[in-house]
């Protein structure tokens, strides 16, 4: 479904869907003769969203939309409303399963980590869930889930990061995404 058809039909305030690429569509309607569509990508973890597209219709098919009605439009409340919904949508999905699981790695290497894109990715996987969950210190989460030491897998997520499998962040920060690369070897994503 596309923004225009999300409008056409909105009959609610709001409505969230996702589309095919996992991009989150926003309808919103503003006052009675308004509405606003969004679509957001999720660029990193559910608090960063990039606007791709901004869609503005009147429901009144007999008026127009002139200049001045678009700049009295509270576009900076209104895209902040469409990250919030897009991020209370996902949520409340569930998250999909990869094929591949750190715990499962480890458990069939005897405890050893190894260095394979396997074990990056799968590493990649369980940074970014346990970052999205708002673990502020997650290196410290993975050592006491999976053993050693905090700085150990500080450095095994830069590894990860420096492979292509995390979206680099700013030095000393936690966060990022998982990146094409990381979703083909988890079997998430299709190329």
């Amino acid at each position: 479904m596309s923004l225009e058809e999300m409008l056409d039909d909105l009959l609610e305030p709001h409505a969230v869907l996702a589309d095919a690429e996992g991009d989150r569509l926003v309808a919103l309607r503003l006052a009675d003769d308004w509405g606003v569509g969004v679509r957001l990508h999720r660029r990193g973890t559910h608090r960063q969203w990039t606007v791709r597209e901004v869609t503005l219709r009147l429901l009144d098919a007999e008026s127009s939309i002139s200049g001045n009605d678009v700049r009295e439009l509270p576009l900076g409340a209104l895209l902040s409303e469409a990250k919030r919904l897009a991020t209370k949508d996902s949520l409340a999905s569930p998250p999909p399963a990869p094929r591949l699981r750190l715990c499962e790695l480890l458990e069939e290497s005897g405890g050893t980590f190894g260095s394979g894109d396997d074990a990056l990715a799968a590493l990649a996987f369980e940074y970014v869930a346990l970052v999205e969950s708002g673990v502020r210190t997650p290196s410290k989460v993975l050592a006491e889930r999976f053993g050693g030491t905090a700085g150990t897998w500080t450095n095994r997520v830069a590894e990860s990061r420096k492979r292509g499998f995390l979206t680099p962040v700013d030095r000393g920060e936690a966060g990022g995404a998982l990146t094409p690369k990381a979703l083909s070897t988890l079997g998430l994503r299709r190329d």
